[in-house]
């Protein structure tokens, strides 16, 4: 029954680690630790098939939109190659698209979800006038990748307001797809606006991904 809870704290550990890595500017451990933490949490999700409050389906969809980001992470693995930064960014905006129209497929919209939407284009435009001197080649697929990042996490926030989500998994989606809006917005300031420690954008990262694996255990009311 908790199974999924096992490997939390080997979760916890390469976060840590991850961390300290990306603040080193260690980028050969950066490209280790980044994909084996995004497996870690794909096995979570894949042990929450024991859980009694699993649902099954959903539970293979965000395996799905999590292999998606797995192999972003290891496209990340040379993160100092423009190119191989395209392929890491393509993948990240399926894989989150991924995300998005998992949460809709499963709890559809809702009325508050006007209001929540017009917030996070006000957010989105605020970060594209905020990054857009520094994005150089990658205005595009930057404007491509901060429409789709906001959209999941709407459609993440939505699950509160229907009724098919628990209030924990929907509260552990909610959370988890915030954490990864930030961590791309530290990231965003380092890389295109000026370089920075990196005080949560790893933390956010893998730690979102935890979140939204352990919502599978949750599912169910």
């Amino acid at each position: 029954m908790y199974l999924h809870l096992i490997p939390v704290p080997i979760h916890l550990v390469l976060i840590a680690i991850y961390l300290v890595a990306r603040n080193r500017d260690d980028l050969k451990k950066t490209a280790i630790i980044q994909p084996v933490a995004t497996f870690v949490a794909m096995l979570i999700a894949a042990l929450s098939f024991f859980s009694p409050q699993a649902d099954t389906s959903y539970t293979i969809w965000i395996l799905i939109g999590m292999g998606l980001c797995f192999l972003a992470d290891i496209f990340n693995i040379d993160m100092t190659n423009d190119k191989i930064l395209y392929a890491a960014i393509g993948a990240f905006v399926i894989a989150y698209l991924e995300y998005a129209i998992t949460f809709t497929r499963f709890n559809g919209f809702q009325r508050q979800d006007l209001l929540v939407a017009v917030i996070f284009i006000l957010i989105y435009i605020f970060l594209m006038r905020l990054y857009w001197k520094g994005l150089g080649n990658f205005k595009v697929p930057i404007l491509i990748y901060g429409l789709v990042m906001p959209f999941m996490v709407t459609r993440a926030i939505s699950t509160l307001f229907g009724s098919t989500f628990s209030l924990l998994s929907a509260i552990l989606v909610t959370v988890g797809c915030t954490m990864l809006f930030l961590g791309d917005i530290e990231y965003g300031m380092h890389r295109f606006r000026q370089p920075l420690k990196f005080f949560f954008g790893p933390i956010c990262y893998a730690g979102g991904q935890l979140l939204i694996a352990l919502s599978c255990a949750y599912f169910l009311l």
